[in-house]
């Protein structure tokens, strides 16, 4: 890329054009280019234990039963909208339309969405299928703008690591969850960054693995991040250009999951932790809070 400059781009400033019903049986094609932020965070959220693809990941029920479950129950798109937000708020077994999924998953935790980001995903859902969400995914996948790119790329080592993790918290809660990372979590950043043939790394001002701790450069744009975030203002993945490479950060938020481990630990996780993470300074933090970023790296071109 010639001439590439330090600059700034909202993650979340792209704007979906023109949606189908929810009822309609020929739904409008999905404009790749320009997704929402609820379509945005169906693909890095809901996706990861849900999926898009017709094969179930084992972790949760597949999105497009989740999204007829609540048509069924509410055909009307105010009514499906103003009750799925309140789902995502607050989840509980009153609420849900899938009781036999709770039954055989388990509820859902709160994903820490604001206000705002409850009724874009579920105005998203109501408007599209997960055969809309996969296409957008996929089409997003052939971007060749190194920040949408990067994002992409980004997107892809949560969900693979999202989906792991949780399906470990399944099986032996906080506890499994932490000797999972400690074994899994580089091997699996590294695999997706292999795979792309770039470079992929977390990154913290507050390690819990030292392997990940920012640069001064990085610090900066941390701070940068939480002094926006806290004033309520969007906060933007970033491109810098490093000597002959491209680095492009990409905000981590912390959500209601994330809490067991990161927020306040119990007793028995806590003595884990500084086991496996003497140094360990990731602790201490609240739900939608800036925790680190992800960093993708290129090659000049």
């Amino acid at each position: 890329m010639n001439h590439m400059k330090l600059f700034f781009v909202s993650v979340f400033a792209l704007s979906l054009g023109a949606c189908s019903s929810g009822t309609s049986s020929k739904p409008n094609p999905v404009d790749a280019a320009t997704p929402s932020s609820g379509g945005l965070l169906v693909q890095s959220n809901c996706a990861t234990c849900h999926g898009l693809e017709e094969e179930s990941t084992g972790v949760a029920p597949r999105l497009e039963e989740v999204r007829r479950a609540w048509l069924t129950a509410y055909s009307d798109q105010e009514a499906f909208v103003q009750h799925m937000a309140d789902f995502l708020a607050k989840p509980s077994a009153e609420k849900s339309k899938m009781p036999e999924a709770v039954e055989a998953y388990g509820l859902m935790p709160a994903m820490g969405y604001s206000k705002q980001q409850q009724v874009e995903v579920a105005e998203w859902l109501f408007e599209h299928s997960a055969n809309e969400a996969l296409a957008l995914s996929e089409a997003t996948a052939s971007k060749t703008d190194r920040l949408e790119e990067g994002r992409r790329i980004a997107l892809a080592t949560k969900a693979a690591l999202g989906k792991r993790l949780m399906a470990k918290m399944k099986e032996g809660g906080p506890l499994h969850a932490i000797e999972f990372c400690t074994l899994h979590a580089l091997p699996i950043t590294d695999s997706v960054a292999q795979a792309e043939g770039v470079e992929v790394r977390r990154i913290s001002d507050k390690p819990r693995n030292p392997l990940n701790a920012a640069d001064e450069r990085e610090r900066m744009l941390l701070e940068a991040w939480k002094a926006r975030h806290a004033e309520g203002k969007e906060i933007s993945a970033e491109l810098q250009v490093r000597g002959n490479r491209v680095l492009g950060y990409y905000p981590i938020l912390t959500e209601e999951k994330c809490m067991a481990c990161h927020g306040i630990p119990g007793p028995e996780v806590s003595a884990r932790i500084a086991e496996l993470y003497p140094g360990d300074q990731a602790t201490g933090y609240e739900v939608n809070q800036v925790r680190g970023a992800f960093r993708v790296g290129f090659g000049m071109e």
